[in-house]
């Protein structure tokens, strides 16, 4: 087959934007491409649709976005696809995040009416008038009109046109045929609930999958000596990050009511540096942001708990990671985190927004280093049975037959 992952880069977020999935499909046999707007890595089968002039262009576009308040619709880079000879010469097109100030709403029924195509739904925005994440609200429901979420990180708007988008999107959804795939069951219900998408038929849960041989070669006693971690310290590892979706005001409050006799360190990734009265208590070490596979694995291996606090997501790589590493984790209630780490069997899922209950859980785990144990081999078993990623790429070759013989496009070499 031939098939085009389009997404708005590589090499950022590479294991759920069809770069990695690209390399896999090519090993198998089919011709892969990558379409992207900026282009980090060096595969040649990863092209860069735009010039450096017209990415300058796509800069002042994003400020003039700002100030008209209507994101997503005046991008011209789905032009530059449908001009492409790959997107012209394939099979199927494969849709990722294509709304990272990339492709305007308006061009979807072009873009996809010439093709066979997938779209991989990563975040609830499809179904929202502008926002990543609705959260607790509901207006997603019945128009997003008076919207709460002016601010949002991602695409902050100084005058309520959210109202407006949502009705843009629901009348530009009526005239597209395609096939959905979400990486979870609370993704699906997101899609199915909303009066924008519960029109599309063809709804693929496929999670996303990890090798997991990678995290076989990291023992614990190995990545704490790498770490200088004394072996008897209790290792809580986490993500902080400066954004209200990760949670990591609450790992921190947490942190300042934790009590334990045993010597904690504590272990992160991401951007945000914890606050200094907590260096006083703590053995700290902070990692930054890591693309070192070395540093990412030994991290999880060295760490005796992950706790992921995140509001909302639509997968949680990072869950199944510490679960491949034999870590249990401890996640919030009302999101998709429970789904994804087989709470309570496996993980263990506390009260949203809770930071006393994740005191409780970790002073428990912390005096039962058995129940540490038996969840972390749990956790193991779960992610080889559920989350292979070969399974991953194999589900995606199925369901790109299917389509193509759905259409009457499949050509019998392909079979």
């Amino acid at each position: 087959m031939n098939i085009i992952q389009v997404s708005n880069t590589d090499l950022p977020g590479r294991k759920f934007n069809g770069h990695d999935l690209q390399l896999s499909l090519n090993k198998l046999g089919h011709t892969t491409h990558q379409l992207v707007l900026e282009k980090l890595g060096k595969e040649e089968s990863t092209v860069k649709i735009c010039d450096n002039n017209e990415l300058f262009v796509r800069s002042i576009l994003r400020k003039l976005e700002y100030q008209l308040s209507m994101a997503n619709l005046i991008y011209p880079f789905g032009k530059k696809i449908v001009e492409n000879n790959l997107f012209m010469n394939a099979d199927i097109v494969h849709y990722h995040l294509i709304h990272n100030h990339f492709i305007s709403i308006l061009d979807f029924p072009k873009l996809i009416n010439l093709k066979p195509s997938v779209w991989t739904i990563h975040d609830p925005w499809v179904i929202t008038g502008h926002c990543i994440h609705p959260l607790e609200c509901m207006k997603w429901k019945n128009g997003c009109m008076n919207c709460p979420k002016l601010s949002d990180a991602v695409y902050p708007m100084q005058f309520d046109k959210a109202g407006e988008l949502w009705s843009i999107k629901k009348e530009i959804y009526k005239k597209i045929d395609m096939d959905i795939v979400v990486p979870s069951k609370f993704m699906a219900d997101y899609i199915k609930n909303s009066p924008l998408t519960a029109h599309f038929n063809n709804l693929h849960i496929i999670p996303f999958g990890i090798d997991t041989d990678c995290f076989k070669k990291y023992n614990k006693q190995k990545s704490r000596k790498y770490f200088n971690i004394p072996n008897e310290n209790f290792v809580i590892a986490f993500r902080a990050e400066d954004n209200e979706i990760k949670g990591t005001k609450y790992v921190i409050e947490m942190l300042n009511k934790l009590n334990s006799s045993i010597p904690i360190t504590v272990i992160t990734l991401g951007s945000y540096s914890l606050p200094k009265d907590l260096f006083k208590r703590y053995n700290i070490i902070e990692l930054g942001w890591q693309n070192d596979n070395d540093v990412i694995y030994s991290f999880y291996a060295a760490s005796d708990i992950f706790i992921m606090p995140s509001l909302a997501e639509t997968f949680g790589l990072m869950s199944i990671e510490a679960m491949a590493s034999g870590c249990p984790v401890i996640v919030f209630e009302n999101t998709v985190l429970p789904e994804i780490t087989f709470a309570p069997e496996c993980g263990i899922a506390v009260p949203y927004k809770d930071s006393d209950s994740i005191v409780k859980v970790v002073e428990r785990l912390i005096k039962n280093p058995n129940e540490c144990r038996a969840r972390g081999e749990k956790g193991k078993e779960i992610v080889k049975k559920y989350y292979n990623y070969q399974e991953y790429v194999n589900k995606h070759i199925n369901l790109y037959k299917e389509i193509l013989i759905r259409r009457n496009v499949l050509k019998g070499k392909f079979l």
